[in-house]
């Protein structure tokens, strides 16, 4: 509750040169940076290579779009701190990128290798669905993106956008089918990826809920 009030606060009072970084007012919303534009490309380059693998060149192409995808998106990410370019809109962008990237690579995983179709299928669920929603629930407070969850929840962030724990949670499912050829430990992982998502979804929810009367009665 006590963070919340704070949230509050610094959206009603602080001006644009007195929010830091990661905050909603630190600077103005921008479509046109370069870290947008390492998103865009190399978002474009993964899908033509996973959709070449998918068409029959090869699972080696499969494996390059997964490399660019996540050599971009640690670049992307990067250059956005180092430029001071993190955005709402940047973070979008981002999540969405993301998310067309494993739906492509990850078919073309089934499409060789259909005995982990159903680990692939459950994992699809967590990341297109349930931690979509739960990325973007940063937009109903004033922070500039997902790894600022800190500042609203730091259980969910260490959760979900802690370093460590964002590593785990795209990359495993990943080295597990290309490594260890496992169907049965990808779709156990695949399950524990769901029900952290689930959980992390339902404490944000719950949050929300209780801001929401904390403002009704503000203004009751």
């Amino acid at each position: 509750m006590t963070t919340d009030r704070a949230v509050d606060t610094a959206r009603s009072s602080a001006a644009p040169a007195q929010c830091p970084v990661g905050c909603l007012a630190h600077r103005p919303d921008d479509l046109l940076t370069w870290a947008n534009l390492v998103t865009v490309v190399r978002t474009l380059v993964c899908v033509l290579l996973a959709m070449a693998a998918i068409a029959g060149h090869g699972r080696g192409l499969l494996a390059a779009a997964l490399v660019v995808h996540w050599i971009g998106d640690v670049a992307d990410g990067l250059l956005a701190r180092r430029l001071d370019q993190e955005t709402p809109t940047g973070a979008v962008l981002d999540i969405v990128a993301d998310r067309l990237c494993v739906a492509v690579v990850y078919v073309g995983f089934v499409v060789g290798s259909p005995e982990f179709a159903v680990a692939l299928g459950v994992y699809l669920v967590e990341f297109m669905l349930v931690d979509a929603v739960l990325s973007l629930a940063f937009l109903r407070w004033p922070i500039s993106g997902p790894n600022y969850f800190a500042r609203v929840d730091r259980l969910v962030w260490r959760w979900n956008w802690w370093p460590p724990a964002k590593v785990a949670n795209s990359a495993v499912p990943a080295l597990v089918c290309v490594l260890l050829e496992s169907p049965a430990l990808a779709l156990a992982l695949a399950v524990a990826l769901l029900v952290l998502k689930v959980g992390s979804l339902i404490r944000v929810v719950g949050r929300l809920q209780r801001r929401g009367e904390v403002c009704g009665a503000r203004h009751g």
